[in-house]
């Protein structure tokens, strides 16, 4: 009796090596370098805008870079161009008294790469003097507004009011679909017995404008993710502003590690192909084998 013939040893070993390759998926890799949190000089500020190591009740984000960025009112000056309305405040009669913002270079993003940012809203002020800060993604060539990363608000009202606040409506920012873990998020109120410490607010550091007044701490590290719809060239916008008067102090810690290309989708017909194939290839040694009739 005739045995059957097996597939050449070169053949099976190039067939599996190829299915191999086939089916991996590449992982998802950097195309924008980490921003060099120390040395802002290729951001453009208005204002006051820094980066630090841990300092204080702010320490480093979870993504263990050794410093982080942030933008503060204090020391600044008048600032009248902010890039929003606010839609709502509980002092109606104030508006932005002092403020920083800062604009990164332009980069470019294809559709789907995802962009992953850390934030942490800083405040010594409260409800009826209600400083706010705000994230979000703009075109690079005109500044237009791409999408909302992240808005906070000071005031005495429930860690879902500091956190978005009333700084844009809720159909322009849903800190839901944007905020990782948004719902376990809560926000660590200070009181002059136990005060806020957090050098970059400068004179107003240490104080906090009542006591009861949770707008007056910070958020922790909150992650923001965005995925781009298109490709483009975009820069990333940052804010602080000091509402109703340049007394208490806020600022907006964040810090990132770069843009993350789309992961390419496997070619899906490939090994359905190469395994039709070893098919015919089988069959065909099959019928070399079968003894002449």
């Amino acid at each position: 009796m005739t045995c059957l013939r097996t597939l050449p040893t070169w053949l099976l070993a190039t067939s599996l090596l190829t299915l191999a390759t086939t089916t991996t998926t590449a992982q998802a890799a950097p195309v924008l370098p980490s921003a060099d949190l120390a040395d802002l000089a290729s951001w453009a500020c208005t204002g006051v805008c820094g980066s630090t190591a841990a300092d204080g009740d702010i320490g480093l984000s979870p993504l263990a870079s050794a410093r982080y960025g942030y933008v503060v009112t204090s020391g600044s000056t008048a600032y009248n161009s902010a890039p929003l309305q606010l839609d709502g405040n509980s002092r109606g009669s104030g508006t932005e008294a002092n403020g920083s913002k800062l604009l990164s270079g332009s980069f470019q993003a294809a559709g789907n790469d995802d962009l992953s940012l850390r934030f942490q809203y800083v405040s010594t002020d409260g409800k009826g003097y209600d400083d706010y800060a705000w994230a979000r993604i703009v075109h690079a060539g005109d500044n237009s507004l791409v999408a909302w990363l992240f808005t906070a608000q000071s005031n005495n009202s429930s860690t879902g009011q500091i956190v978005p606040g009333k700084v844009v409506s809720n159909k322009d920012f849903d800190p839901d679909a944007v905020i990782v873990d948004y719902q376990d998020f809560q926000f660590h109120s200070k009181t002059s017995a136990d005060p806020l410490d957090w050098s970059p607010l400068g004179a107003s550091n240490g104080s906090c404008w009542k006591d009861n007044a949770e707008g007056c701490g910070h958020t922790g590290w909150l992650e923001s993710r965005y995925s781009f719809a298109a490709a483009g060239s975009y820069r990333l916008e940052i804010g602080v502003v000091n509402w109703g008067d340049e007394a208490f102090d806020s600022g907006l810690a964040f810090d990132f590690q770069g843009l993350q290309a789309a992961a390419p989708v496997p070619e899906p017909t490939t090994p359905l192909l190469l395994l039709a194939g070893l098919g015919v290839v089988a069959a065909t040694a099959r019928r070399r084998a079968t003894p002449a009739g």
